[in-house]
């Protein structure tokens, strides 16, 4: 893992990453700050916090990444760690169809507590494996952006912290210049072509913005939702 900015970080944004326990998120930090992956997954007791530097095609920034246990037996989330937060990954599992069924729970707990103009990235994780997810639909929203990535193969892991500073710096051809350099985990497998079609045809099926903040039943009518599942 090799990351060296240049200049002085004068930007730093709380990020929360949240999400149900067991799809990735203390994985997706570590990975971050220490590049090591590990095979045992190991629930989060309360908090972990990392301060990740970036630079960008503009400035330098730093992400201050919150790593909340998603289940409340193991200390989860309070209404107190979203305090002063500026943006949100909410993470799902790929092949996991509850944690992906979680994720519009998690952004409306977000946005209830923080509001709805700050910047959101979903992320489905482990984009290596079977997908057991139906067919995953997400509306266009102004602060929404939607990748995959897999910790494992070290495939895309730099997708959501940019779409993040592009949001939150409101520079839409901003791209990193500097990050955490990761390697695949050894011995493994990875289709990158396939990780990326399927991120690709997700992308391609966003629906239209919601008309009323209410309204779902026009798309429930449109969606079986036992092939269907709506992100936000």
């Amino acid at each position: 893992m090799a990351l060296k900015p240049s200049v002085c970080i004068q930007h730093t944004y709380k990020c929360l990453i949240l999400g149900d326990s067991g799809v990735g998120k203390s994985t997706f930090l570590r990975r971050h700050a220490t590049g090591q992956f590990e095979e045992e997954h190991v629930p989060t007791y309360g908090l972990n916090v990392h301060t990740l530097p970036l630079e960008t095609s503009y400035q330098a920034v730093a992400l201050e990444l919150w790593d909340v246990a998603g289940d409340a037996r193991h200390g989860g989330l309070h209404n107190g760690y979203f305090f002063y937060a500026t943006c949100a990954i909410i993470m799902f599992d790929l092949s996991s169809a509850s944690s992906a069924a979680s994720v519009a729970r998690w952004q409306r707990q977000f946005t209830e507590i923080c509001g709805k103009q700050l910047p959101v990235v979903v992320c489905g994780n482990k984009a290596e494996l079977k997908r057991m997810c139906p067919a995953l639909l997400y509306r266009q929203q102004p602060n929404f952006d939607y990748c995959e990535l897999s910790s494992r193969a070290a495939w895309n892991m730099e997708a959501p912290l940019e779409l993040l500073c592009r949001r939150l710096l409101r520079l839409k051809d901003l791209k990193l210049i500097s990050f955490p350099i990761l390697k695949p985990v050894k011995n493994g497998e990875f289709n990158v072509p396939r990780m990326q079609k399927q991120m690709d045809e997700v992308k391609k099926k966003m629906l239209p913005p919601r008309r009323m903040e209410d309204d779902v039943t026009e798309e429930l009518h449109k969606h079986d939702l036992k092939h269907h599942i709506i992100l936000n």
